[in-house]
C-alpha cells in the first residue's frame, strides 16, 4: 500500500501497528500461551464495553432531545421535492443531527477497532520489522481494523462468488447490510406490543439502544476475531504448504488440482479472506503453478475427486477443510457446504470433528489433529 494514498485512519493505524515487534518464533504464533489468552480476554471485554456504550449513547443522544424539545429544536418544514412534484414535511435539523451523531459514532468505532487490532498484535508479538513481508502484514491488519474487504484473491483468479449472477451477489450483500436496520425495526414493534399503545414514544425509541449496542459489539467482535486468526494463520499455512510440498513435489496429479481445489474452498465460503489468499499464493508458488487472473474452472470438479489416487484424494480433502477453517469459525454457509461434501464422499471427516478443529484453532491450540491425521 502506498503511504501517500493512506486515509487519515490508515495513517493512524500504520503509525500504531508499525511500532510492534515480534517477540516469538514463527511456529509459536499459532499457539496461544495462558498469558496471551488472558491479555486477549482483557482486550475483548474492554472493546465490547466501549463499542456497546457508543451504540447505546448514540440512540439516547438522538431521541431524548428529540422527544423533550420537539419542534422547538427540530421543526417540521415543508420542502419542495422535484421528483415527488409536491411539498413534503421533513425534519431537516433532526436529519442533520442524526447524520452528525452517526459520523461521530463511526469515527469512534473506527478508533477503538484500530486500538483493539494494535493491542492484539502487541499481545501476540506477531509483527517483525525485519521480515520482508512486514509492510504487507501491517497493511493486512490495517484492513482488518478499518473493516475493509480483502480482495487479493482476485489477483490469483479465485472468485468466491463463482456461480452467482451479478444480481445474486448484490442481493447477498444487501441482506447482510440490512440486518441492523431490520432488527431495530422489529425490536420497536416488539416493545410497542409489550408496553401497549399507551407507551411513550420516547421510551419505545430509547429502548432500541440495546439493539444498536449489540450490533456494535458484534461488529467489534468480528474485527477482533479477524485480527486474531490473521495473526495465527501464517505459520500454519507455511507448515501445511511445506508438508504438501514434501509429499507431492513433482506430482502432476496433485499440481493439476490445486487451482480447482482453491476455487472450491472459496465458493464454499462466499467471501474474500486474506488467509485464503495467503494459502493460495503459498501453494501456487511452491508448486510453480502459473497465476491466472481468469482461469477456466471445472464446476464438476468435486464430483470427480473420487477418481483421484487415494493419496491425492486425502490431500484434497485436507486442503478443503484447512482452507475453510483457516479464517476462524464456521459460518452456517460453510457448515452446509461441509455437510454436503461429506454426503458426496469428498470429505472423510464428520462435521463434529471439523467443529472441534475449528475451536482448537481459534483457541490457539493449532491444527495438529487435521494436519497430522
Amino acid at each position: 500500500m502506498n503511504k501517500k494514498k493512506r486515509s487519515f485512519w490508515g495513517r493512524y493505524a500504520y503509525r500504531q501497528l508499525s511500532k510492534n515487534f515480534r517477540t516469538q518464533e514463527d511456529d509459536d504464533l499459532a499457539i496461544l500461551s495462558k498469558q496471551e489468552k488472558e491479555a486477549l480476554h482483557t482486550i475483548r471485554v474492554s472493546t465490547y464495553l466501549k463499542a456497546g456504550l457508543a451504540g447505546a449513547l448514540g440512540i439516547i443522544l438522538l431521541y431524548v432531545p428529540y422527544h423533550i424539545f420537539g419542534e422547538s429544536l427540530f421543526p417540521k418544514r415543508d420542502i419542495w421535492i422535484p421528483l415527488y412534484d409536491d411539498y413534503m414535511e421533513l425534519e431537516i435539523e433532526f436529519l442533520v443531527f442524526s447524520i452528525v451523531l452517526v459520523l461521530i459514532e463511526i469515527w469512534y468505532l473506527t478508533f477503538i477497532n484500530i486500538q483493539a487490532v494494535d493491542r492484539i498484535a502487541k499481545a501476540c508479538g506477531c509483527l517483525n520489522p525485519n521480515d520482508p513481508n512486514f509492510e504487507q502484514d501491517v497493511d493486512s491488519l490495517i484492513n482488518v481494523g478499518l473493516e475493509k474487504k480483502h480482495k487479493e484473491l482476485e489477483k490469483v483468479g479465485i472468485n468466491p462468488y463463482e456461480g452467482l449472477s451479478k444480481w445474486g451477489v448484490l442481493a447477498f450483500q444487501v441482506i447482510i447490510k440490512m440486518k441492523a436496520a431490520i432488527s431495530g425495526f422489529v425490536w420497536k414493534i416488539f416493545v410497542s406490543k409489550i408496553l401497549g399503545r399507551y407507551a411513550f414514544r420516547m421510551l419505545v425509541d430509547v429502548l432500541g439502544a440495546p439493539i444498536y449496542a449489540a450490533w456494535n459489539i458484534y461488529a467489534s467482535r468480528k474485527v477482533m476475531n479477524e485480527a486474531r486468526v490473521r495473526v495465527m494463520a501464517p505459520p500454519l499455512i507455511n507448515n501445511f504448504s511445506l508438508q504438501l510440498e514434501a509429499e507431492f513435489k513433482g506430482n502432476e496429479e496433485f499440481r493439476s488440482v490445486i487451482y480447482p481445489t482453491l476455487q472450491a474452498i472459496s465458493v464454499s465460503k462466499r467471501s474474500f479472506h486474506y488467509n485464503h489468499f495467503l494459502l493460495a499464493t503459498s501453494l501456487l508458488t511452491r508448486f510453480d503453478v502459473e497465476v491466472q487472473t481468469d482461469p477456466d474452472y471445472d464446476r464438476d470438479f468435486l464430483k470427480k475427486v473420487d477418481k483421484l489416487s487415494p493419496e491425492v484424494q486425502k490431500a484434497v480433502s485436507k486442503l478443503i477443510v484447512f482452507g475453510i477453517l483457516i479464517d476462524g469459525g464456521l459460518s452456517q454457509i460453510e457448515k452446509r457446504s461441509l455437510i454436503r461434501l461429506k454426503k458426496e464422499g469428498v470429505l472423510p471427516y464428520t462435521l463434529d470433528e471439523m467443529k472441534v478443529w475449528s475451536k482448537h484453532y481459534f483457541e490457539g491450540k493449532g491444527m495438529n489433529e487435521l494436519l497430522n491425521g
